[in-house]
């Protein structure tokens, strides 16, 4: 398989060779990981599919051998509930009590236990929401640890420019994870000469949108962009419809999610989506040109199929991915310190060929230059890559000084479809 396959070479898979290890977590026969993510609350949908990504990156590897004979275990899974203090409790479980050898899954609106995690030294993979994951050399986010809302800003200008939107709405929750970014948008927006005629970057989480919708009608808005979470942006497209605001684009940065299609096909006509990854609709309308996302379609299909289309599931299959190639480039003499210097000199990763380039020698203290995402578009009941030029589904911009959002950069090198 691609992805099995990826990152440095395994000479040995045979269980005669595996040393034993005194790590935590390590025995002859097996490597024991915990998960910590929010698996319940309104929000788990956001967060809860980090764990079967997971997992299914785990049954690949275990059903070709495992690693120097040792099968990989999710042995733990705890949920944090999105309680900031409850996530630093469990990690301190997972680690104190469990004795897990790394934390692979990491999904939560609030991770409180990023300093505890730091001083303990345990290699830790996940979905960064928030900066904490930056400058420790053993936090590893997909994509890279730092999250600098300042690199999408010219993805806002360019969807703008490219629909010729003529006024335009931003709307976030009165939280930094939300309203930072959005922030940056109404700003770029605004230098580049694209009228934004209504922001509300201080919504209430869980409150009624019916006036921040009654002022987009007010104003004219034919585009929207959204820093809201899925039910928001549900409930803001449901208003729209019901005050006649018809026709209007959006750019969703949550939501691209096939589940969430099915369910809601009428209320997100005309959106988009900014996506880190290779979309998955890449597959069907490029076939051949990306086997590293026809692999991951092939082994999500065959072990966790419900999250085969879901964003997050992507992440934690980033995560161990990225896990399993720092196993592979330490052998059977295993350490945690081993496995961090390991990951932190992998100069190119690209998971098997579904992200652009990660050099985790720098990629916890910055983010490489250009920045790059990709775009879907909802037509119908399914979503569609657009914005790209023939294979290249990369939208790239410089992290510093003038860009033209007419004239995107070239994707780096290695960039898968290029």
């Amino acid at each position: 398989m691609t992805l099995l396959l990826a990152g440095c070479s395994n000479a040995s898979n045979n269980p005669s060779t595996a040393n034993t290890s005194t790590a935590p977590g390590v025995t002859a026969t097996q490597i024991n990981v915990g998960a910590l993510a929010t698996l319940s609350t309104g929000i788990a949908a956001d967060f809860a599919p980090i764990v079967p990504g997971v997992q299914a990156y785990f049954d690949m590897v275990n059903a070709h051998g495992g690693i120097d004979g040792r099968r990989l275990s999710l042995s733990h899974v705890l949920d944090d509930g999105g309680n900031p203090t409850t996530d630093l409790d469990l990690a301190r479980t997972l680690v104190q009590q469990d004795h897990v050898f790394a934390i692979v899954g990491v999904a939560t609106a609030f991770f409180g236990a990023a300093p505890f995690l730091v001083q303990a030294g345990t290699p830790t993979f996940g979905y960064a929401t928030s900066n904490n994951w930056t400058p420790a050399p053993n936090l590893f986010a997909a994509y890279g640890s730092v999250l600098a809302y300042s690199s999408t800003t010219p993805d806002f200008v360019f969807v703008a420019k490219r629909l010729h939107a003529a006024s335009v709405a931003v709307i976030a929750y009165d939280v930094p994870q939300s309203s930072d970014e959005c922030q940056g948008a109404a700003s770029a927006l605004t230098a580049h000469g694209v009228r934004v005629a209504y922001t509300d970057l201080a919504v209430p989480y869980g409150s009624d949108l019916s006036s921040d919708v009654v002022h987009m009608k007010a104003a004219g808005v034919d585009f929207v962009v959204s820093c809201l979470d899925v039910p928001g942006n549900i409930d803001m497209s449901r208003l729209l419809q019901q005050n006649g605001v018809v026709g209007v684009k959006q750019l969703w940065l949550d939501g691209y999610d096939q589940t969430t299609l099915r369910q809601y096909a009428s209320l997100m006509q005309n959106t988009y989506f900014l996506v880190e990854h290779v979309p998955f609709q890449a597959a069907s309308q490029f076939p051949g040109t990306f086997p590293g996302l026809a692999s991951y379609i092939a082994e999500m299909n065959k072990y966790e199929p419900k999250y085969t289309l879901n964003e997050v599931a992507m992440d934690g299959w980033l995560s161990a991915a990225l896990f399993v190639a720092g196993l592979r480039a330490v052998g059977p003499d295993l350490t945690q310190a081993k496995l961090v210097d390991a990951i932190n000199r992998l100069k190119a990763f690209t998971a098997g060929g579904v992200e652009t380039p990660v050099n985790w020698g720098t990629a916890h203290k910055s983010i490489t230059s250009p920045s790059c995402e990709t775009y879907v578009a909802v037509r119908g009941d399914t979503f569609h890559v657009v914005f790209n030029r023939g294979t290249d589904v990369w939208v790239c911009f410089p992290l510093h000084g003038p860009y033209d959002v007419n004239r995107p950069a070239l994707p780096p090198k290695g960039s898968p479809g290029t």
